[in-house]
């Protein structure tokens, strides 16, 4: 789905985490390279998403996947803040992209929103003043939010925090920052002083929101609110980044892991050794099968 986690800290964390398993993997080596690949789950099976001469150390990131017709969509950035947007697992570089933050596919028009850019199918549609984080497209509409929600390039909403999530359902418009959900301008869930909001579902008017509680000195913990009542993830280690209900069940990524009703399906090789270690970002479920974006850290070692 639509996936924000306010960008500018995930992006300092996966950066951080980047440079610790760097420094554990390879610092027995004369020589190492390590970048960053983006990379697409399908029930658990990784796809690397090509851009570029990896061998030329570019580190790409995704933040969003869409589903639609059998298509996958998912949107990101490369280094250089290039904006960039999957389809089937070919890149397209968008015009004057300085990241692509989220994707969301209506009547065939694929939408993609960056920084303060929006484009329709390729091209851009609209110049927006201010940060631009997530899209959703509802009757024809197109809302976007971030440091303001717009509808059709026109302000709606102001906020006091960058949005990283919109939804509309059934004409009410649903956008969570990291403290606050609002639906319709009004708030209708804070969250508590020591957790963070990161992505917003609404499914037969039920909202619901994933985040983390923060850890001093520690991990961050998973976690996720229905309809403001935090539900059970089995204190889950790494912030959530997404959420999606498909029917019954309930999806969340975690930095490190995939969730089916608080039950991990998929986690990352995260092992003090590994010369590959996965971080998920998004999470579409179309009919059965389950999509995941996210990106795997990459160590190239030369050693004597």
């Amino acid at each position: 789905m639509i996936t924000y986690i306010n960008m500018k800290k995930i992006i300092i964390y996966f950066t951080a985490i980047i440079i610790a398993i760097a420094y554990t993997s390879c610092r027995d080596c004369e020589y190492e390279v390590d970048y960053s690949a983006a990379a697409l789950w399908k029930n658990g099976v990784k796809q690397e998403l090509p851009y570029g001469d990896l061998s030329g150390y570019l580190d790409v990131r995704t933040y969003s996947i869409f589903v639609s017709g059998g298509d996958v969509y998912v949107a990101g950035a490369d280094r250089g803040s290039a904006a960039l947007l999957w389809k089937n697992g070919i890149a397209q570089i968008l015009p004057q992209g300085t990241r692509a933050y989220s994707v969301f596919v209506y009547d065939n028009d694929v939408y993609v929103v960056g920084n303060i850019y929006v484009w329709k199918n390729g091209e851009i549609v609209d110049t927006l003043n201010g940060g631009a984080y997530s899209v959703f497209v509802y009757e024809g509409d197109v809302y976007v939010a971030g440091k303001s929600v717009w509808k059709n390039g026109e302000v709606i909403q102001t906020l006091g925090s960058e949005a990283n999530s919109i939804v509309v359902y059934n004409g009410d418009v649903y956008v969570a920052t990291e403290y606050t959900v609002y639906k319709n301008g009004e708030v209708i869930q804070s969250s508590p002083s020591n957790a963070r909001f990161s992505s917003l579902f609404v499914s037969d008017e039920d909202v619901y929101v994933s985040g983390f509680e923060v850890v001093p000195f520690g991990s961050n913990k998973a976690r996720l609110w229905k309809n403001g009542i935090e539900q059970n993830l089995g204190g889950v280690s790494g912030e959530a980044t997404s959420v999606f209900v498909s029917g019954n069940d309930v999806y969340v990524t975690t930095v490190y892991s995939v969730l089916k009703n608080g039950v991990v399906i998929m986690e990352s090789d995260l092992r003090p050794n590994a010369t590959e270690s996965s971080y998920f970002t998004s999470v579409f479920v179309s009919g059965n099968d389950v999509y995941v974006a996210g990106f795997y850290y990459k160590c190239i070692r030369v050693c004597s």
